[in-house]
């Protein structure tokens, strides 16, 4: 009996890992629009956001990319990731929490990534969507018609504006998504490529041109920017993820992505003050469902990336 338990407990041990690792993943994913907001309401611009996490992520992961460089891929797909999930998506997703809550973009931004990829993964990568995909994007699209209302009654004016652009966030970190699945590459290479082209291509711009206000806040609060945007969510997040996916398999392991909405609201209550609505509620709630019937039936073939 004692060798029989514990070959269950061995067993387990590698599912409890597992689980968590996935939901580590889902809290910094979900604490990224939390601690970007909680940066902005502190001085900080999206512009001083945006060097701070690729200096940090861009040093880290240089040598991962001296080692691969572009191989698979090509600068033509190094551009196309770079401007999915790099700079350009971390600048509008950010300046998108100048108008809107943090809440809406933890609703909004991971709907629209599955939503596009999904659709991208159709058109460019031949991959058909079955029924329970079909349905869980009538379910996501219904939960963003409930934010989208919330942002329009129950929310400041400009709402609007924050929450278009974290569609578009949404939708270029779908053509990351799709453009890793199609050059077939290793998330921790994508990821290298996409922090360290950043780090060279904005970061001296942004010293030159971008009046840096980051002097002007407390270091403490840089700091904090600094490891969570830099360390933690372009990279440990990353990495958790992937050691739970490779436990699980990657359709249980996807399943982690659709914790996210519900984490975000949940964290943006003690941190940011930001109480849920009803409609906000009933959309992560419709969110969230749509979120497990398509990952469960989407995230067979690679691994998604998200955060």
């Amino acid at each position: 009996m004692v060798y029989m338990s514990a070959m269950i407990e061995n067993k387990n041990k590698p599912v409890l890992i597992a689980l968590l690792f996935g939901v580590l993943a889902a809290l910094i994913w979900a604490g990224f629009p939390v601690l970007t907001k909680m940066g902005i309401t502190q001085a900080l611009t999206p512009y001083d956001i945006t060097a701070l996490r690729y200096t940090v992520a861009g040093t880290l992961l240089l040598p991962v990319l001296a080692r691969r460089r572009l191989t698979g891929v090509g600068w033509t797909g190094a551009l196309i990731l770079v401007c999915g999930a790099g700079a350009p998506y971390l600048l509008i997703a950010s300046g998108g929490l100048l108008f809107s809550s943090a809440g809406h973009f933890g609703i909004i931004t991971p709907s629209c990534m599955l939503l596009f990829s999904a659709l991208g993964s159709w058109l460019w990568l031949n991959d058909k969507p079955g029924t329970a995909r079909v349905l869980g994007t009538i379910v996501i699209i219904a939960g963003l018609v409930a934010i989208g209302w919330d942002s329009l009654s129950n929310y400041r004016e400009k709402a609007w504006i924050g929450d278009l652009m974290f569609a578009v966030a949404g939708c270029l970190w779908g053509a990351y998504t799709v453009a890793s699945r199609y050059w077939s590459l290793h998330p921790l290479h994508a990821i290298a490529i996409v922090s360290t082209f950043s780090m060279l291509f904005f970061v001296p711009g942004y010293v030159i041109f971008g009046q840096p206000n980051i002097a002007h806040v407390p270091l403490a609060d840089v700091i904090i920017q600094a490891v969570f945007q830099g360390l933690l969510s372009a990279i440990l997040a990353l990495i958790f993820y992937t050691r739970a996916v490779e436990i699980l398999g990657a359709a249980r392991g996807a399943i982690f992505g659709a914790l996210v909405p519900s984490f975000v609201v949940l964290l943006a209550l003690p941190v940011l003050g930001e109480v849920p609505t009803a409609l906000q509620l009933s959309g992560v709630t419709l969110v969230t469902l749509g979120m497990v019937f398509a990952f469960w039936r989407h995230a067979g073939s690679r691994k998604p990336i998200t955060g």
